[in-house]
């Protein structure tokens, strides 16, 4: 399972700092300050925290859907 998210993280933590800094002292930096000196780090938590996002929009539409139907079937 390892080997699937290294090479799933790696490559996305790259292409995110480069798209997002486009500097190759600016990445390093950040890259040692926030991420460990480590890209699968980055992508990790680019996508574990994009995945999170999704997730919560999904579980609060839900609960608007349940909250709106039942209140459409208390007025009708």
């Amino acid at each position: 399972m390892e080997l699937y998210s290294g090479i799933l993280y790696y490559p996305i933590g790259w292409i995110y700092l480069w798209i997002r800094y486009r500097n190759k002292e600016k990445i390093k930096s950040i890259l040692a300050e926030k991420y460990e000196d480590s890209y699968h780090n980055a992508g990790a938590q680019l996508v574990l925290s994009t995945f999170g996002k999704l997730l919560f929009a999904l579980l609060l539409l839900m609960l608007l859907t349940v909250i709106g139907r039942a209140i459409y079937e208390v007025f009708t």
